[in-house]
C-alpha cells in the first residue's frame, strides 16, 4: 500500500503544480515561485504531446491518472485525464507515430479497466502472477497480495470495494480474482481457468 499512497501523493502534486485548470493539459514546468526567475529552457512552459525520444508528458500523465482512478475511485483523476487528452484531439493526427503514447492513453480511457489480483504467496502464487502478466493489455493491472491484505485499508479503496464482496474459495491457499469495470468474476484457483478467464476479460 505504501507504493499506492506514494502514487496518489505524486498525482496530487502533479495536478497542483503542473495542470492548467483553465486551458487543460499539463505544462512541463511548474509556475516559478514568487520573485524567482526560471532559467534557460525552463523560461518557456510547454505542454508536451510528441513522443521523441521518450513518451510525452501529457499522455503519460493521463495514463497514470486513469490507472489511479481505477484503483482509488477518484473521479477527478479521470476527468483531468479526459480533459488532457481532449486538449490535443484536434492536432494529434498530425503527429503520426510520435503520438503512440497518446493512442495508448486513449485506449485506456475508452476500455474498462481490468484488475487481476493474485491472493497468496509461494511458487503457485508466483506462477499465477506470471500467467496474468504474460499477455499485454493496456487496460490491465496485475498485483499479488497476501490474504491478510484483503481488508479495508489493506488494498486501494475502489479495488477493496469490489474484492471484499468476493468470498475466498474454501480450502484454497492461492487464488486469483479478475475484475472488469465494477464487476468481479468468482475466484480462480487453476492456471488453465485463469488463462481462459483472461482471454474473455481482455
Amino acid at each position: 500500500m505504501e507504493y499506492y499512497h506514494a502514487a496518489v501523493r505524486l498525482a496530487d502534486a502533479l495536478i497542483a503544480r503542473f495542470y492548467d485548470r483553465s486551458g487543460g493539459a499539463f505544462y512541463d514546468a511548474a509556475l516559478p515561485l514568487d520573485g524567482s526567475l526560471p532559467l534557460g529552457a525552463l523560461a518557456a512552459r510547454r505542454k508536451p504531446m510528441q513522443d521523441s525520444p521518450t513518451p510525452a508528458g501529457n499522455p503519460t500523465a493521463a495514463s497514470a491518472l486513469l490507472r489511479l482512478e481505477a484503483l482509488s475511485g477518484r473521479q477527478l483523476y479521470r476527468e483531468i485525464a479526459e480533459d488532457t487528452l481532449s486538449s490535443f484531439a484536434g492536432v494529434v493526427e498530425h503527429f503520426g507515430l510520435y503520438a503512440g503514447s497518446y493512442g495508448l492513453a486513449l485506449e485506456r480511457l475508452l476500455l474498462d479497466p481490468v484488475q487481476v489480483v493474485v491472493v497468496g504467496s509461494g511458487p503457485e502464487a508466483a506462477r499465477l502472477e506470471a500467467l496474468a502478466v504474460a499477455r499485454y493489455a493496456v487496460n490491465k493491472t496485475v498485483m499479488r497480495i497476501a490474504p491478510f491484505r484483503l481488508v479495508p485499508g489493506g488494498i486501494p479503496e475502489a479495488l477493496a470495494e469490489m474484492l471484499l464482496r468476493v468470498p475466498a474459495p474454501p480450502g484454497a491457499e492461492v487464488w486469483a480474482i479478475i475484475c472488469r469495470g465494477h464487476t468481479c468474476l468468482p475466484p480462480i484457483t487453476g492456471a488453465e481457468a485463469l488463462l481462459d478467464a483472461l482471454e474473455q476479460a481482455v
